[in-house]
């Protein structure tokens, strides 16, 4: 029987399948080989009145921080006002999703209160932006039409309404928790990743911690490349970093604000290197 992983807590793996949810452990070889994550393509067998994990079918991708697999799509979601957008944040989920090779959705909620300017920055470079308010009720199809069938990670800060969204996508009422009115940010509610069905079809998981860059520790030289403005860019500079070469090209072709940002995580990857 085969199924997808879609919890792991405790040495308990939760797998989805045509038939139901099982609760599963794995054998004694696959501990050795490799580790079952969330996302996981698997096949189960009985085993002694319980169910064991016997296979983990070829992965399609395996993200890191957290660890999960076969992803399709990354939402990044923020709000337009309380929190404020970080747009730091915004481009360090957007390098990642071009690092991973993943279909990028950028949403903005709360527009019932502020409209942010970021949207349409991020729509010109070629993003696909939604603006939205959660607390207006508004028709999300357009979104829903976009998750349908794929595996979709949510990342964002807490307090933009990631798990609202969530509760209205589901029918559920999910834990959520109110933005500090000292502090003007939320606190996350998700503990542990875990993949969740979509009523029609398809996955959508909120990821705490899905922003390290521990990725590109080797390779600093080429983190414009996952900055999609400069797709089909090239510079006349060999090995180039883009900072103070004259006539860089990469550099022109980029937001000052994304610019502002390629500088940090330039500087940040820099530091995490062992030498």
């Amino acid at each position: 029987m085969k199924g997808v992983v879609v919890k792991v807590l405790a040495g308990v793996f939760t797998v989805r399948t045509k038939n139901g949810i099982y609760e599963c452990t794995v054998r004694g070889k696959l501990k050795l080989d490799d580790y079952p994550v969330v996302g996981d393509f698997v096949t189960l067998e009985e085993s002694n009145s319980h169910w064991v994990i016997k296979e983990i079918l070829p992965r399609k991708n395996l993200l890191d921080r957290p660890r999960i697999a076969n992803v399709d799509q990354l939402f990044i979601f923020m709000s337009s006002i309380a929190p404020e957008p970080n747009n730091y944040l915004i481009d360090r989920l957007s390098v990642l999703g071009e690092y991973w090779r993943l279909e990028t959705v950028i949403g903005f909620n709360k527009t019932d209160l502020k409209k942010s300017d970021l949207a349409d920055i991020y729509r010109s470079i070629g993003y696909k932006v939604f603006e939205f308010s959660l607390a207006k009720d508004q028709d999300l199809s357009e979104i829903t039409n976009l998750l349908n069938g794929k595996t979709t990670v949510l990342a964002g800060p807490s307090g933009v309404g990631k798990t609202t969204f969530i509760n209205k996508l589901l029918g559920e009422d999910r834990e959520t928790a109110p933005v500090s009115e000292k502090t003007r940010r939320g606190r996350h509610t998700t503990r542990v990743v875990e993949l969740l069905a979509l009523p029609n079809s398809g996955y959508i998981a909120d990821t705490p911690g899905f922003s390290r860059l521990d990725v590109f520790i080797d390779n600093s030289s080429q983190l414009a490349d996952y900055f999609l403005e400069t797709k089909g860019t090239t510079c006349r500079f060999q090995d180039c970093l883009h900072l103070k070469e004259p006539g860089c090209n990469v550099r022109e072709n980029m937001p000052e604000i994304r610019y502002e940002s390629y500088v940090k995580l330039l500087k940040e990857i820099e530091e995490m290197r062992p030498w």
